[in-house]
């Protein structure tokens, strides 16, 4: 199965939205099949790295709208 990675940041002071964010991550593996590849501060940020199934980008991006997805 092609996969594809989807990006998204996190300002260290919005953890509430960070949150949330593992929040979508974890219904989007149980619908999807989505992978955590990693998270990392990275520049004072929160980076999020996902594998997303090609065929399920455009869900993940309406789930994930400031990610950048990469195919």
């Amino acid at each position: 199965m092609m996969m594809a990675l989807l990006v998204d940041y996190y300002d260290l002071e919005d953890l509430v939205g960070f949150r949330d964010a593992l929040k979508r991550v974890e219904a989007l593996r149980t619908i999807l099949g989505v992978e955590v590849v990693n998270i990392a501060v990275e520049g004072g940020k929160i980076k999020l790295v996902l594998n997303v199934p090609a065929d399920s980008i455009r869900l993940a991006r309406e789930t994930f709208p400031t990610a950048v997805v990469i195919a």
